[in-house]
């Protein structure tokens, strides 16, 4: 079968808190329905409903303001036909019955593909236009019956007046007795016949001939007035319309001016005025005036009273009565036709009404086989009836356990809550929603189910309905969490430690990537004070070649090599206690000035070859903070690196009169110390700087660094209870600035 595309002439409001939902289903149902109204909580959903009285509801369940089962029941209040589809991501079986309580139509679980919501939303946008249709009959069927009622009163007076006129002809007496009866018969003030005629310069004028006045009306008109009306005097109107067979009516303030005058003179609220033709010429009119009320005219009034005109001008026209008294009977049969083919369209609509009924039990049929849940119903605790998943779960044929007590299937432990329970429901008392129980099924093995129950109405006779999970698999889960949460601790410990592990690698090797940069300069460093040594031990040999060395020479060259030689260990013991692991990871009070000076020891003379301007300035005051020495001082040379990558990369744009500058400061105040790196290198970008101490984010090339340097430095200063800052202008400067709080020890406190 074809994809039906064509939209539906029904309104839909959908409820949903999600945005994204809301554009996603939104879209799908304004392709299915003329109108769809979207609102973003079930308050705002109820609030249209209220207002706009959607023809289906397709809501959320969990939202907030009012969640979708509030606003379904405040909707029932108002309208207990309304289809609903529940939309939900949860499927529990509580929502499931409150939805079965609430007649809800549809019950899909999230997420739902939109071929399932459009079919539902299609099936029951037909039901809906079937039952606008049949409404709309129906409210025809009952203005038709009534108009036929209407005018089959009108008719029998017609119907008096064919007899009265066949039998007694055109007389005073039969209209007489036809204005009576029709009169009585509209329940109107008055009715009366003129004549047309015209005087003796041929203009049309109208007289009256015969009227009828109901007892309960006072008739204080001059009938004087009413001998001769001339048409041009304000009725000009009523010549070409009724001339032409059509007739005059309605309510008399609605009619123009130039009739009102005439018209209210004589007390009209209504007037119905029905042209009579003679021999296909008009003749004149009857009419019929109501005095009490304002009354409006119904098509099948109208067609009766052109009927009574009609027989009218068939008496005045003898030889014309079989003609009109045959076309009566026509009508009169054309009702009869549609009158039966109503009929034949009610059985009709009966059909699809009990067809739809058959899809309904169809569709919940399916639901209680196809379920989740076992299902099961007792009434007076004996098992009525059982759903498939019963079997399933506990391998009974429903002629194994229907027919007895439910509670015979349960463990001794649980009967007595069982019937505890069963009879608090029937006397309408709180019992727990839902509860554990041990079932014996057809193995004897006994098995955990989870159920739950409620009272409903079964073929006149109260009745439970209880829903029912195999939960012996959570029962299982649950001891085994349980049995593992016992060493959870433990294990949680054992991962901490991995990752403490894993930050000191990584501050390893943060290390030994520093030493690596900065080997050009160890190595200078230790060729200095070694070519000293070199060249003192040279002074000695040629002193002693030449019989010219003194004791005090030799003393002094010696003292000045071993110097050299205390210089080269300083700075091998250094390196080589900066670059191992530091798994001590007790923190104790340092100096940051002492700090920055061990770390400048190691690099300064790289920086000078590399012609940067690198400048220090110390604090004087107390720079004392508790931590790592080697830790803090691995900030600084990763910090100094980063400065001057930056300065060598701005100096590689060839900027006129550039001087590569970085600078070192150190702080200290009554609350805190720390340092200032500054240089004038690239900057950062405003759009990333607040990314640069994420691991792994760099703006180097891949072999130039992994992003890991930043992250390092911003852990250690977390761990010294201290923070980092960083201010940049792109082009322009980077200034990063490290706080550590000031240490004072038991002493200086005490004092």
């Amino acid at each position: 079968m074809a994809k039906t595309t064509k939209k539906l002439p029904i309104s839909v409001l959908y409820a949903e808190d999600k945005a994204s939902l809301r554009k996603k289903y939104g879209g799908m149902l304004k392709n299915v329905a003329e109108v769809v109204h979207i609102a973003e909580d079930g308050k705002a959903g109820l609030k249209i409903f209220n207002k706009e009285k959607p023809d289906l509801v397709v809501t959320d369940l969990n939202m907030p303001e009012m969640d979708g089962l509030e606003m379904i029941r405040e909707i029932r209040k108002r309208n207990k036909d309304t289809r609903i589809i529940i939309m939900t991501a949860h499927d529990a079986k509580e929502n499931f019955l409150h939805a079965i309580d609430h007649r809800v139509r549809g019950y899909l679980i999230k997420p739902v593909e939109h071929e399932e919501l459009e079919r539902q939303v299609r099936v029951l946008g037909r039901e809906i236009m079937r039952e606008k249709n049949m409404d709309e009959q129906l409210h025809r069927r009952h203005e038709a019956e009534k108009a036929l009622k209407d005018s089959e009163t009108i008719l029998k007076a017609v119907n008096y007046a064919s007899e009265l006129f066949f039998k007694y002809n055109y007389t005073t007496q039969s209209i007489a007795d036809v204005l009576k009866r029709l009169g009585e018969a509209t329940e109107v003030s008055r009715v009366y016949i003129f004549e047309n005629f015209e005087d003796n310069k041929s203009q049309t004028v109208t007289s009256l001939l015969f009227d009828w006045t109901a007892p309960d009306v006072i008739d204080e008109v001059d009938l004087t007035k009413l001998k001769e009306i001339y048409y041009k005097d304000g009725f000009s109107r009523w010549v070409k319309t009724l001339g032409k067979g059509k007739p005059i009516y309605g309510n008399i303030n609605k009619f123009p001016r130039s009739e009102k005058k005439l018209l209210g003179e004589m007390g009209l609220l209504s007037i119905v005025i029905m042209p009579i033709f003679v021999n296909n010429t008009w003749w004149g009119f009857i009419g019929l005036d109501e005095c009490c009320r304002p009354r409006e005219w119904t098509e099948a009034e109208l067609n009766a009273l052109g009927t009574a005109a009609d027989i009218i001008g068939a008496a005045i026209q003898r030889k014309r009565v079989d003609v009109e008294l045959l076309k009566l009977n026509n009508e009169l049969e054309h009702r009869i036709q549609e009158r039966t083919q109503d009929l034949i369209n009610e059985i009709s609509d009966r059909k699809n009404i009990e067809e739809l009924l058959r899809e309904s039990e169809e569709k919940y049929r399916q639901i209680f086989e196809n379920a989740n849940d076992g299902i099961l119903l007792t009434v007076e605790g004996i098992v009525r009836f059982i759903n498939p998943k019963i079997y399933e779960m506990t391998g009974y044929m429903p002629k194994n356990i229907i027919g007895k007590p439910f509670s015979d299937f349960m463990h001794v432990d649980y009967r007595d809550l069982i019937m505890e329970n069963h009879m608090k429901r029937l006397r309408g008392e709180d019992v727990e929603e839902r509860y554990d129980i041990q079932f014996i099924d057809k193995k004897k093995r006994l098995r955990w189910f989870e159920i739950k129950s409620t009272v409903i109405t079964w073929e006149g006779e109260t009745a439970i309905l209880t829903f029912v999970s195999d939960i012996s698999d959570r029962k299982k889960t649950d001891d085994e969490l349980k049995k593992l949460n016992r060493t959870l601790e433990q294990r949680v410990q054992k991962e901490l430690e991995k990752i403490r592990k894993q930050q000191e690698l990584l501050i390893q090797k943060s290390k030994l990537e520093s030493l690596g940069e900065l080997a050009a300069g160890i190595a200078h460093e230790i060729n200095q004070p070694l070519g000293s040594i070199s060249m003192g031990i040279d002074n000695l040999l040629i002193k002693m070649q030449s019989g010219e060395i003194t004791e005090e020479y030799t003393k002094r060259k010696t003292e000045s090599i071993f110097r050299d030689i205390d210089r080269i260990r300083n700075i091998i013991g250094h390196v080589r206690i900066f670059s191992r692991e530091q798994y001590n990871t007790e923190q104790e009070p340092i100096s940051v000035n002492n700090v920055v000076l061990n770390a400048l020891s190691l690099i300064s003379r790289q920086y000078d070859n590399m012609g940067i301007d690198l400048q220090v300035k110390y604090s004087s005051r107390n720079d004392t903070t508790l931590g790592n020495k080697y830790k803090l001082e691995q900030v600084i040379m990763n910090l100094l690196s980063n400065a001057r990558y930056a300065v060598m990369e701005k100096d590689k744009a060839d900027i006129k009169g550039y001087e590569k500058i970085i600078k070192i400061s150190t702080f200290a105040n009554r609350k805190n110390c720390g340092l200032i790196i500054y240089d004038n290198g690239t900057g950062i970008p405003e759009s990333i700087i607040g990314n640069i101490f994420d691991p792994f984010f760099t703006t180097k090339q891949e072999e130039m660094g992994t992003g890991l340097g930043l992250s390092i430095i911003y852990g250690i200063i977390k761990d010294m209870k201290g923070e980092i800052k960083a201010d940049s202008k792109e082009g322009k400067h980077t200034r990063l600035v490290v706080t550590l709080p000031i240490y004072k020890d038991q002493k200086e406190k005490h004092n």
